[in-house]
C-alpha cells in the first residue's frame, strides 16, 4: 500500500473516535423542587447543585444572578465522598464565587433565599415570570458560558383566582368544541377575560371568565337537548310510520277476509 492510502485511513479512524466520543460534557447545573410559581411578597427557598465542575477549565468562577429581593446566597463546597470543605455566604442579587481543582472541590450547592418582588407587568400567555436563577461559568477575559436559568410565575390572590377561572372556561370550551358545539360566543368572551387579565382588571377577568364557563355550558347543554329532541322526534316517526304499516295491514287483511 501507498502512503496515501495509509493516510485515508489514518483520517478514518480519526473521524470515527470524534464521533464515537460525542460532544463535551458541561458544568451541570440542577435545582431540586424549583418551584414554578411562588406568591409576591413570599420567600422563596431552593437549592442547586453544581457537577462536573471541571469539564472546560480548572479554576473559573461560578456566578449567579436574580431578581428576587432580599437575597442570600449560601454556596457550600463538597470534596470526593460529599465532606464539606467551606461554605460562604453572599447578599443581594448577583454573587461571584471561585471554584478550583487545587482546591479538591467535586461539588458546589447554592442555596438561593429571597423574596418574591411586586409585580405589574401582567400576561395570560405565556405567563408573566421572573427570573429565579441564572448562573453561568465565567473567566477572566470575558470568557463566559450560561449554565442554567430558572423562571417563576409571580402571582397575587386576585390574579390567581383569575387564571384559575380563565383556565377553567378554556377547558369548558374545549370540551363543547371536541363534542362539535358551537364555542364562538364562549370564545369571544374568553379572549375580553384574558385581555382584561392582562390589563390587571382580575376581577373583571373573573367575572368575563364565568360568563365564558357559562357560555360554554348552556351552548353544549343547548346541543344536548336538540339532540335529544331529534332522536325523540326520530322514535316518533318510525312508530308513526310502524303504526301505519299495521294499520295498513290489518285493514287490507280485513278485505281480503271478506272478498274470501
Amino acid at each position: 500500500m501507498n502512503s496515501s492510502h495509509y493516510s485515508k485511513i489514518a483520517l478514518v479512524a480519526v473521524l470515527l473516535a470524534v464521533v464515537a466520543a460525542g460532544p463535551a460534557a458541561a458544568v451541570s447545573v440542577s435545582g431540586a423542587e424549583v418551584p414554578d410559581d411562588a406568591a409576591i411578597g413570599s420567600t422563596v427557598d431552593v437549592t442547586y447543585t453544581v457537577e462536573e465542575l471541571y469539564t472546560n477549565y480548572d479554576q473559573w468562577q461560578l456566578e449567579g444572578e436574580t431578581a428576587l429581593e432580599s437575597v442570600t446566597w449560601t454556596v457550600t463546597s463538597y470534596e470526593v465522598g460529599d465532606t464539606q470543605i467551606n461554605q460562604q455566604e453572599y447578599n443581594g442579587q448577583t454573587f461571584s464565587h471561585t471554584i478550583a481543582k487545587a482546591d479538591e472541590v467535586a461539588e458546589v450547592t447554592v442555596r438561593l433565599q429571597g423574596t418574591v418582588p411586586e409585580w405589574d407587568d401582567w400576561s395570560y400567555e405565556p405567563p408573566q415570570s421572573v427570573t429565579l436563577a441564572n448562573f453561568s461559568e465565567t473567566q477572566e477575559g470575558g470568557a463566559e458560558t450560561e449554565l442554567q436559568t430558572s423562571e417563576i410565575r409571580p402571582y397575587n390572590e386576585e390574579s390567581q383566582t383569575a387564571r384559575d377561572a380563565i383556565e377553567e372556561a378554556q377547558a369548558a370550551i374545549d370540551e363543547a368544541d371536541a363534542a362539535g358545539v358551537n364555542v364562538e360566543e364562549a370564545t369571544s368572551r374568553l379572549d375580553n377575560a384574558i385581555s382584561a387579565y392582562d390589563a390587571g382588571n382580575f376581577e373583571n377577568a373573573q367575572d368575563l371568565a364565568e360568563d365564558s364557563l357559562n357560555a360554554a355550558e348552556s351552548a353544549q347543554q343547548s346541543s344536548q337537548q336538540t339532540s335529544m329532541l331529534l332522536l325523540i322526534g326520530g322514535v316518533i316517526v318510525v312508530i308513526a310510520i310502524l303504526a301505519g304499516l299495521v294499520y295498513w295491514y290489518f285493514s287490507n287483511r280485513e278485505t281480503y277476509d271478506k272478498l274470501g
